[in-house]
């Protein structure tokens, strides 16, 4: 939720005050900082039980705080701000979303939370790349986790179809066991699922190869799902940068007219 980035920025303030003082950071290492904001599941997820009206407002008002934080966070960087911010998913591939609402058991058996749920990624998202667009205080860089998740989806259903899309996906087969279920939680109990070690708090089953599973759990991708994505953007950050977000050393005068315009590239198919 947005609510929890306001509480973070806040600790990251009083952290970098301290570096600060203490001059523990040195310049190179603030030059190759780069910051990560992925907010949106939670907000979506909850923002999908409104009404249409409320729903819409409630992302608007989201986006704001989110670039309030965002200006926050750049007034108080020394260098040329870098950030990544990934885009929204659509919460109703998550396995979560068929367990609590449309699901047997579920909320929401008119599909009207769904509906609104997809309407919603995609305000948010296009207002996510509007507002980056104008972003004037630093370098912002978008990758479409959407697109990304679905493509996993598609991917693995016409490998099961002995298919193939005419983007070539399907040719090379898919990297997961499974799409749709999480790889733990309490109501995996299927093939391939071990129970969990017994302590508090833990799932009572998980399965034997998180790396196969797309999500680990009904809310949250995977390991493996986390480390392709942040593989996606280190190289298409390289393909449109070169080094000058990762390298520590940057020429004098790096930071140009270029830095206020926002990158946004569609995730390689893998």
């Amino acid at each position: 939720m947005l609510s929890d980035l306001k509480t973070q920025v806040s600790q990251w303030l009083r952290f970098e005050r301290k570096q600060y003082t203490s001059s523990r950071m040195r310049e190179k290492e603030k030059r190759g900082t780069i910051f990560t904001v992925w907010f949106s599941l939670w907000d979506i997820w909850y923002y999908s039980q409104l009404n249409s009206d409320d729903a819409a407002n409630a992302v608007r008002e989201s986006i704001d705080t989110l670039f309030e934080q965002l200006a926050v966070i750049a007034d108080h960087w020394p260098m040329d701000t870098k950030i990544i911010l990934p885009e929204a998913m659509d919460p109703t591939f998550l396995p979560a979303w068929s367990m609590q609402r449309t699901g047997p058991a579920g909320s929401d058996h008119s599909a009207e939370d769904q509906r609104i749920a997809i309407q919603l990624v995609k305000q948010w998202n296009i207002a996510l790349d509007e507002r980056a667009s104008q972003w004037d205080q630093g370098q912002i860089y978008i990758y479409n986790t959407n697109d990304w998740m679905l493509d996993q989806v598609r991917e693995a259903q016409l490998v099961v179809g002995n298919m193939m899309d005419h983007n070539g996906l399907g040719h090379s087969g898919s990297p997961w066991d499974s799409v749709h279920s999480a790889c733990a939680g309490s109501g995996n109990r299927g093939k391939n699922r071990t129970p969990g070690n017994g302590k508090s708090g833990s799932d009572p089953f998980r399965c034997s190869n998180p790396g196969k599973y797309l999500f680990w759990d009904e809310m949250h991708l995977g390991p493996e799902a986390h480390k392709m994505i942040g593989q996606g953007i280190a190289a298409d950050i390289a393909e449109s940068h070169g080094d000058s977000w990762f390298a520590h050393e940057q020429p004098e005068g790096s930071k140009d007219a270029d830095s206020s315009a926002a990158d946004r590239k569609e995730p390689p198919v893998s």
